[in-house]
């Protein structure tokens, strides 16, 4: 394996997506270079293991950059533990610092979650949970999943007028998310600005939209872009007002999605669910957890 900044050919990444068991949208070419970061990626003949990197304090850090929740790799080999391992062994030493994430291969089994020592290197690794649920195409079926309490907010919901809307902007979530949740969360600027520009790349090219629910009065209740990728739809984004939490807007949008999704894709992943209040909302829709792997590296030579 070698490490390779940008100067591969585009079908090659192509065809490595392309064999990836999992597609997700970050794992294109074209949405790393949508970002406007410095990247490259570890290669070798059937993998690739993407990465942004900068100099931070005189040192070349190697991190996941805001718009992605876990970068790669991809390609057919992309689900073999080993191959991801090799790959992290060889990321260059002038990278000091590394602290990515990355899709859980299905044999993994690495249990060393504490600070340890390898080639000089201090690494650990660490899951990190997120939720997606599995559709069918018998939406009662997946309803039958949801949690008593997700079926009383849904219930809830329908005593309200509300209506959906597919024909709005990503500005329209950024500004209600910025109004109402990015203090409560301590999102920065830059990454408002980066998820921005992310959607409009998506919504560009297709891959992507623009779900909202308005109440009485044409009043914002929730918001969600969902963008789509192989079998999966991904919610990357998602706001919502005070008086959507009242009428349970986002559990009627959700339960909209689902319905969409049911017979067309297979996967709705619940981007974000690192939150307990929010991996407890999610599950109850009936999704499953299905966590991601951080690993975290510092070159002592």
């Amino acid at each position: 394996m070698k490490w390779v900044e940008g100067k591969w050919d585009s079908e090659f990444w192509r065809s490595l997506y392309t064999d990836s068991e999992k597609k997700f949208p970050y794992d294109t070419e074209a949405y790393g270079d949508s970002l406007g970061i410095e990247w490259g990626a570890m290669i070798g003949e059937n993998i690739a293991l993407p990465m942004a990197y900068k100099r931070l304090m005189g040192f070349m850090s190697g991190y996941l950059p805001f718009g992605i929740q876990q970068w790669g790799p991809i390609g057919k080999s992309a689900n073999k533990s080993g191959e991801i391992l090799k790959a992290l062994d060889q990321f260059p030493g002038f990278f000091k610092k590394v602290d990515i994430c990355f899709h859980r291969p299905k044999d993994w089994d690495v249990k060393k979650e504490n600070w340890h020592f390898k080639n000089y290197r201090l690494q650990r690794f660490s899951l990190i949970p997120n939720y997606e649920l599995t559709l069918s195409n018998d939406y009662e079926k997946v309803y039958n999943g949801f949690s008593n309490q997700a079926k009383r907010n849904l219930k809830s919901s329908s005593k309200y007028e509300l209506t959906m809307f597919e024909y709005d902007t990503p500005d329209t979530l950024i500004r209600e998310f910025s109004e109402r949740q990015a203090l409560r969360y301590g999102v920065s600027k830059n990454f408002i600005d980066t998820i921005r520009q992310t959607m409009y790349h998506l919504l560009h090219i297709g891959k992507g939209a623009v779900w909202t629910v308005y109440g009485p009065g044409n009043r914002f209740q929730a918001g969600v872009f969902i963008t789509f990728s192989g079998n999966r739809m991904t919610l990357l984004f998602s706001a919502v007002s005070d008086q959507g939490r009242e009428s349970n807007a986002m559990t009627h949008l959700i339960n909209e999605l689902i319905l969409f999704g049911c017979g067309r894709w297979e996967i709705l992943d619940f981007e974000g669910s690192k939150e307990e209040g929010l991996a407890r909302y999610y599950s109850g829709f009936g999704a499953q957890l299905s966590p991601y792997i951080r690993y975290q590296r510092w070159a002592i030579l």
